[in-house]
């Protein structure tokens, strides 16, 4: 990505993720592995709490809520995310299959401060 669009995009106070994993969690929902595309990460963004915005590759939208942090890598710290460009959220089932299609590799997540 070019240096004026991640300034643009650091400047918008939005981070763009591509899903790069999803799977089932029993009991728990759907974790998501997230890439980050562009704009500048904050962990206050993904906290538990927080609503973001899945984004399907035909374009179509909608808006879920974090339940939680996976902590495959360790704790997850703001310091980690810059330095990976990666993170792990759940999501509930729900929301993960929320309009009958389940989020999947390829879709995005965007969340913005």
């Amino acid at each position: 990505m070019a240096t004026t669009e991640r300034r643009a995009a650091a400047g918008s106070g939005v981070s763009r993720f591509r899903v790069s994993d999803a799977y089932r969690i029993p009991l728990r929902g759907y974790m998501l592995r997230l890439k980050l595309v562009e704009g500048e990460p904050r962990l206050s963004v993904l906290k538990p709490g927080r609503r973001v915005t899945l984004r399907a590759p035909d374009g179509s939208k909608r808006a879920v809520r974090v339940v939680g942090l996976a902590t495959t890598y360790g704790r997850p710290t703001e310091e980690g995310l810059r330095s990976k460009g990666e993170i792990d959220i759940v999501i509930s089932e729900a929301d993960a299959v929320g309009d009958g299609r389940v989020v999947a590799i390829g879709w995005e997540v965007l969340g913005s401060a």
